[in-house]
């Protein structure tokens, strides 16, 4: 890829994010207006993860320029028949403006907004065995005194881990996995080898 097209890519997902981001901006506002922020955002989120994202003939169809809002509409209002009045009126203004491509970018702007705004931080983490309920409560009040945020765990189980954990927030990674501890101290046998 030449640097003129990867900074095109660049440009376009920064632009695109930056569209998300009014536009949940602007819902966000709305709902908190009506009282309704989270359940608004369980609507969206039901759309961007439970339809498009497992769906993609249904995001291709809602991203097509060449589909006209006035054809997008019914189907729209068939398939969310049972939305918030709100949600209803957002998802016309999308079509209308042939913004429906954006539905899973809104949805992680205005998530990304809604937990800031109630103090909420994401965390993914990643265990070789399913966390019990005490393992789970001990981790979130770990995180919620270290981080001074409430955190909503994503726990995904990966086997090859062998033990430990290892717990993602944002862009900082810490890992006690005992897979990493097993292959740093593989790494450093074979180093302390090769210099003796």
């Amino acid at each position: 890829m030449s640097d003129a097209t990867h900074d095109t890519v660049l440009e376009a997902t920064g632009a695109r994010a930056r569209l998300a981001r009014v536009y949940a901006e602007a819902l966000l506002s709305l709902a908190q207006a009506d009282g309704k922020a989270d359940d608004i955002g369980g609507e969206l989120a039901g759309v961007a993860t439970d339809v498009i994202a497992k769906n993609p003939a249904v995001a291709q169809f809602l991203d097509n320029p060449a589909v006209t809002a006035k054809t997008k509409l019914p189907i729209l209002g068939a398939a969310f028949g049972g939305t918030s009045d709100l949600f209803k009126k957002f998802l016309h203004v999308l079509a209308e403006n042939n913004r429906l491509g954006l539905l899973r970018d809104i949805h992680a702007a205005y998530r990304s907004l809604r937990d800031r705004q109630a103090g909420r931080v994401r965390v993914v983490v990643r265990s070789a065995a399913a966390l019990d309920d005490r393992q789970t409560n001990e981790l979130q009040q770990t995180l919620a005194a270290k981080l001074g945020k409430q955190p909503i765990l994503n726990v995904r189980v990966e086997p090859e881990l062998l033990g430990g954990l290892i717990v993602q927030i944002g862009d900082r990674v810490y890992d006690s996995s005992v897979r990493t501890r097993l292959d740093t101290l593989r790494n450093t046998l074979m180093g302390s080898a090769t210099h003796g």
